[in-house]
């Protein structure tokens, strides 16, 4: 990771630059934050190839308040997709303790956790994992179709997200026919159909030329701030980074905090 970012406390005045060059302020004053994800002593290992473990996590702790992003930046293979996926209910951890709200990530079984991630869960991944044959339309209204929505509201909902991420005129193309930047974009309405209060994204811009790649990243993080979303980017993009209210280096299995 750069030099150039700093250690700071976790309860300081933010102030997040914008590719546009706007700047925007996020004051947390201690003793007043109502923490939205709570993440304490979070332990993950897997088994290599030779019969040995490897420690992932090693006790990672952090809190996020409603409508607040941190990116997760690190080596590669430091653990910052583990640390999404367990956070997201897609793995489980070996020791610790996540909640969202008052719902125990670690706690809950298979099914409860599935019903969970469809309601207050987005992803956002490096791959779009669109569906080709689908229009725009139609693969941003699949997670409300999925959760027995009726057609005729996720279509509206749809189509008000595509609005939001300025392809309003391109919901009636199948995905295959949109440019990389546009079908992230579609990612992102997807992700955020269901107005998740958790939204995991990794590497959301890994795919994209740098201005596409500016353009998506300040799009995530403002309609996540307009929804109240907190949010988690796995990022070794360093502008995209310092969009983010807080910065948090995963080294040796553990998380510190620094600032730019």
């Amino acid at each position: 990771m750069s030099s150039k970012f700093k250690v700071q406390s976790s309860k300081s005045r933010e102030t997040a630059a914008r590719p546009d060059g706007c700047r925007a302020s996020f004051n947390f004053e201690p003793g007043t934050l109502n923490f939205e994800l709570v993440v304490e002593g979070v332990r993950k290992s897997f088994r290599d190839p030779s019969g040995g473990t490897v420690e992932v996590l090693r006790g990672v702790s952090f809190e996020l308040r409603a409508g607040e992003m941190a990116a997760v930046v690190g080596a590669s293979g430091a653990g910052k997709t583990t640390l999404l996926h367990v956070l997201g209910g897609l793995e489980a951890a070996d020791a610790g303790r996540a909640r969202l709200g008052d719902f125990r990530i670690n706690g809950a079984g298979a099914a409860e956790l599935a019903r969970w991630r469809g309601r207050e869960v987005g992803f956002v991944f490096q791959s779009q994992r669109l569906l080709a044959d689908l229009s725009a339309e139609e693969n941003v209204a699949l997670p409300l179709l999925v959760a027995r929505r009726g057609w005729r509201e996720a279509r509206a909902r749809a189509r008000e997200m595509l609005d939001a991420v300025g392809l309003a005129s391109r919901a009636a193309h199948l995905a295959g026919e949109l440019s990389g930047g546009e079908q992230q974009r579609v990612a992102l309405a997807r992700a955020l159909v269901t107005r998740p209060r958790l939204v995991l994204a990794d590497e959301p811009t890994g795919n994209l030329d740098a201005r596409t790649g500016d353009e998506v990243g300040a799009l995530l993080l403002d309609l996540c701030r307009l929804q109240r979303a907190c949010v988690l980017v796995a990022t070794h993009n360093e502008r995209l980074a310092r969009l983010c209210d807080r910065v948090l280096v995963l080294r040796d299995g553990q998380l510190e905090e620094v600032r730019g």
